[in-house]
């Protein structure tokens, strides 16, 4: 082989040589800046609607994006076959739409059929939890104000529009522990302006006393516990527990005008989702849907069958 040829093959080894360097000096740059690309990105929510059961999820309607929530409740499945498990007797039903002002904040109204409670509703996510754990849970706060359009009859002497106004505000955290994992806490407090009462009639010779009594507590905290187990990928296992604490005890000894404090709720099921769709479908100690309401005033006990009730939540986004 001449001197020229030599040349020209070490010229066309050493351009080899110096485009394989830069080739692997640009992987191994590259490599290193991926992590940083991804090391905060949000993992995929466990939580495919903005609601799950009872209570709200860390999960908010996405920008300019609209959620229809159709909330179902039957009647206690304490009669059994005879109303088939509640599905015969008196239901409650919940209808509202969410839109997304943000990627991050969502409002919306509801309408729910016992009491006519009117709510008006904001959600914002705070956090979400990353993909390399250096946000480890997602965090997300929700607020309501409700008005009870029950006749004006009912509200009694000196009724004022305040009476009717009530309010719920919430603080959930959720954490997606495996691809099928999650669970979720909220911890929240109600308050209803004006509750109902008892009414006391003491009489005398000379005169007739009517004194009224309040029912229920006016403030209320809760906390809620959600867990999401999913079988395959469009069905999961759902369950959640809630255990309201009542504020402002008055200490009344007497029996028949002692306030009620709410019980606690326990409900399971499951969930079918899709790209648009969430059908839930639960069995349930509240019966309210308004979360203030419940917090004060439910009366049914999942230990028994009256306390028990059947129910779905219908989510579609568009």
């Amino acid at each position: 082989m001449n001197n020229i040829q030599e040349l020209s093959l070490i010229k066309k080894l050493g351009f080899i040589i110096v485009l394989t360097g830069v080739f692997f000096n640009g992987f191994a740059q590259n490599d290193t800046l991926i992590p940083e690309k991804i090391q905060h990105k949000p993992v995929i929510s466990p939580w495919y609607t903005t609601t799950f059961i009872d209570n709200q999820t860390t999960a908010v309607t996405a920008e300019g994006r609209l959620e229809m929530v159709i909330q179902h409740r039957f009647t206690a499945i304490d009669n059994g076959i005879t109303d088939l498990f509640g599905f015969y007797g008196a239901s409650n039903i919940r209808l509202g739409l969410n839109y997304g002002i943000t990627d991050n904040f969502m409002v919306g109204f509801g309408s729910e059929k016992d009491k006519k409670m009117q709510e008006f509703l904001a959600k914002y996510n705070i956090l979400e939890q990353s993909k390399d754990n250096a946000v480890p849970v997602s965090v997300a706060v929700f607020a309501n104000t409700c008005i009870n359009a029950r006749e004006k009859e009912y509200w009694g002497t000196g009724y004022k529009f305040t009476d009717r106004l009530s309010y719920f505000s919430q603080v959930i955290v959720s954490r997606k522990w495996t691809n099928n994992f999650a669970t979720m806490l909220g911890i929240g407090y109600a308050h209803v302006n004006k509750v109902d009462s008892y009414r006391v009639v003491t009489e005398d010779s000379v005169s007739e006393t009517i004194a009224y009594y309040p029912k229920y507590y006016n403030d209320a905290m809760g906390i809620a516990i959600s867990a999401r187990y999913k079988i395959t990928g469009a069905f999961s296992l759902i369950s959640e527990f809630e255990k309201p604490f009542a504020i402002g005890k008055t200490g009344n000894n007497s029996e028949t005008t002692a306030q009620i404090e709410a019980k606690p709720d326990f409900a399971f099921g499951f969930e079918i989702t899709t790209m648009s769709h969430s059908f839930q479908l639960f069995a349930s100690s509240y019966r309210g849907i308004v979360p203030q309401n419940n917090l004060i005033m439910n009366n049914y006990d999942f230990t028994d069958k009256s306390g028990i009730m059947l129910g779905f939540n219908v989510l579609v986004k568009f």
